[in-house]
């Protein structure tokens, strides 16, 4: 009977054992695949200091060739496939007609058999991966702000008095977007020049423009002062030359469809005239994870350095953040009429009182005695004195009136204390007539005042 019940027992136990963790790994299974689909969520835009750094070696190419070599970038393993094919002896002959025919074979983009004519362009992208990847990604998904940045570079280079229309290239401004074309539409000639000097001083330390390997260099002599050289021109191949410019009003690339499509013979055909990334057959936009390459990950927008790439440095006078003297010195007694700076801060400025007080110089200088009124108020200076004695005037209830608080060190001017000499004086005469006025017989009278409560003199 003890043994049923010691079997019963162990395997309470064991399932008690078991039992939590069977939820626990539930839980971490259906964790697994959000953690996984997290990179793609995050994935972010190059800030405009990456795309500058990127776009600096090619800004200055000719439209044409730098739309088709941007739309290259889009197919990295079809670039390095197309500069092995160029480079085999087979193909090096080949030009004109004959290399089109040969290229139809081939189920490559048609922008990437536009630069087999130009081997120093596409030996530059092969040899440089990690940047042609990123140019890519940054085409596919942030098209307008490449074609911004492309505007920006040229801008500063022709600020900096590199570039120019020259015997190889037309450079022209079309409603202040700045145009590159050839100089003899059947000869292409692509510029070399070093990143870091066409551009002038470079605003962004973090990010240096990109200086790429394999870069096509030509002999000296060929250069002009300014940093731009130029070797052999290309003849360009009809049938794959210039089938796709830059929309820069609207920051996109508009294709010949048919010439499109007769390039891309066998593949898949387009009937938009607006070149998208995400179209049949193409690299799709928003990829889930940048690539890697030589300005990093994708950051953050920032704040830009008043001399950033396109914009002129601009020198802010010191009025336009520091105010006049004359100005700052009128602002002290401001909201205070008949108040200026020299004499300081009135104590007790901005209390109620019942009528305007006198300034000292335009006080009238004492006269006859004077009855007040119940309702009237004297204007005071100081210290407030009663008129009369208690005993003359029982009905009429004490004013009280503001006393005034001496002066802080801090609140008085240059001229502080120039009147009061003069105040006293006065004060001293107000005393000796009130004293006066005081022993005179009086007469009292229902109105509570002198003269049967009637002000005025008499």
């Amino acid at each position: 009977m003890r043994k049923p019940l010691l079997r019963l027992a162990a395997c309470c136990l064991v399932l008690q054992s078991t039992w939590p963790a069977i939820p626990q790994a539930q839980a971490q299974a259906q964790s697994q695949p959000q953690a996984g689909t997290a990179p793609a969520a995050e994935a972010s835009a190059f800030n405009t200091e990456q795309l500058d750094a990127l776009l600096a070696p090619i800004a200055l190419y000719p439209d044409a060739l730098l739309t088709q070599s941007l739309m290259a970038c889009t197919f990295p393993l079809q670039v390095v496939q197309a500069a092995r094919w160029a480079e085999d002896p087979a193909h090096k002959s080949l030009s004109g007609d004959t290399l089109v025919k040969a290229l139809e074979k081939e189920n490559w983009d048609p922008s990437v058999k536009s630069l087999v004519p130009f081997p120093q362009v596409l030996t530059m992208l092969n040899a440089n991966l990690e940047w042609t990847q990123q140019l890519g990604y940054a085409f596919a998904d942030q098209q307008a702000a490449v074609m911004d940045s492309v505007q920006r570079l040229r801008r500063q280079a022709q600020t900096n008095g590199s570039l120019q229309s020259t015997p190889q290239q037309v450079v022209r401004t079309e409603e202040k977007v700045i145009v590159i074309e050839p100089a003899q539409p059947e000869v292409v000639y692509v510029p070399s020049y070093n990143p870091s000097v066409v551009y002038g001083a470079w605003p962004y330390p973090s990010y240096p423009p990109v200086y790429p390997t394999l870069y096509p260099t030509y002999p000296v002599g060929t250069g002009l002062a300014a940093g731009l050289a130029f070797g052999v021109g290309v003849a360009a191949v009809g049938g794959l030359w210039n089938w796709a410019r830059p929309a820069w009003g609207s920051g996109s690339v508009n294709v010949n469809v048919n010439r499109y499509n007769s390039i891309n013979a066998g593949g898949a055909r387009i009937n938009n005239g607006v070149w998208q990334a995400n179209r049949p057959g193409g690299r799709p936009a928003g990829l889930q994870r940048p690539p890697g390459g030589p300005v990093g990950r994708p950051a953050r927008p920032a704040g830009l350095p008043a001399n950033a790439v396109g914009r002129a440095s601009v020198s802010v006078p010191g009025s336009a953040v520091r105010p006049p003297a004359s100005a700052a010195a009128g602002r002290l007694g401001a909201g205070q009429p008949g108040r200026t700076s020299a004499q300081g801060a009135r104590p007790g400025a901005g209390a109620p009182s019942a009528q305007p007080r006198p300034s000292p110089s335009t006080r009238p200088s004492p006269g006859p005695p004077r009855p007040q009124s119940s309702t009237g108020a004297r204007p005071s200076t100081g210290q407030v004195r009663s008129p009369v004695s208690p005993g003359a005037r029982p009905s009429q209830p004490a004013i009280n009136r503001p006393t005034a608080q001496p002066r802080s060190a801090s609140s008085q001017g240059a001229f502080a204390g120039m009147n009061q000499g003069r105040q006293a004086s006065q004060f001293s005469q107000r005393g000796a007539q009130s004293r006066s006025f005081s022993q005179a017989p009086q007469r009292s009278s229902g109105g509570g005042g002198f003269s049967g409560g009637r002000g005025g003199r008499r």
